[in-house]
């Protein structure tokens, strides 16, 4: 919960969100969705193998911007925004958009984008979206003893409702034996420092 020297950069993201949250303006979109993938090693372009043309200018020009500009996401957002955090239904939201914008990037890269949806999502709902990658996923494993076993189904991308349950699990367990209210940015901290260790 102490500051952190990435403090600054995330408020710039924090901040692009807050000043532009809709998805109606596609030079908007292609920064926002440059801006965090590239910043958070999880480009919607990034892969091991590029077609031609992914990556490049007309990539984010033909295919993202337009793509985003067209979906639902707006609305998908604006649901999020209506859910209060750390309840069941906020859970199921959360895990709910969090499953339309993996698909929406599917969409428009061929790959599972986990990652970036969960990071994309986070800048513009922060209270409610939790950080997924695979540091986190692994550091969340240290804790797998002390946590209750995520449900066996439900909506959206599994491995991230696995991950988000956990998250607020281990929320629900820091405010009760140890009274923090962590954020999912403060889970986001615990996690990448256990997984330093």
């Amino acid at each position: 919960m102490r500051p952190s020297p990435w403090d600054f950069s995330n408020q710039v993201l924090y901040d692009l969100c807050r000043a532009h949250p809709a998805h109606d303006d596609e030079s908007v979109i292609i920064a926002k969705v440059l801006l965090i993938g590239r910043a958070y090693s999880a480009a919607i372009e990034r892969r091991k193998n590029k077609k031609q043309g992914e990556g490049s200018d007309a990539f984010y020009f033909e295919k993202v911007g337009p793509m985003l500009r067209e979906s639902q996401l707006d609305r998908w957002i604006a649901g999020a925004r209506a859910s209060r955090p750390g309840t069941r239904s906020a859970l199921a939201t959360l895990v709910k958009v969090h499953g339309f914008t993996t698909d929406l990037f599917r969409g428009i890269s061929g790959l599972d984008k986990r990652a970036l949806a969960s990071k994309y999502l986070h800048f513009h709902v922060p209270n409610l979206f939790y950080i997924y990658d695979s540091r986190a996923a692994e550091a969340m494993r240290e804790f797998s003893g002390d946590l209750p076993r995520p449900s066996r189904s439900g909506d959206g991308d599994d491995e991230y409702r696995k991950f988000a349950e956990r998250c607020q699990h281990l929320r629900d367990l820091c405010a009760q034996q140890f009274s923090l209210d962590l954020l999912p940015r403060h889970v986001d901290n615990l996690l990448l420092r256990v997984n330093e260790r």
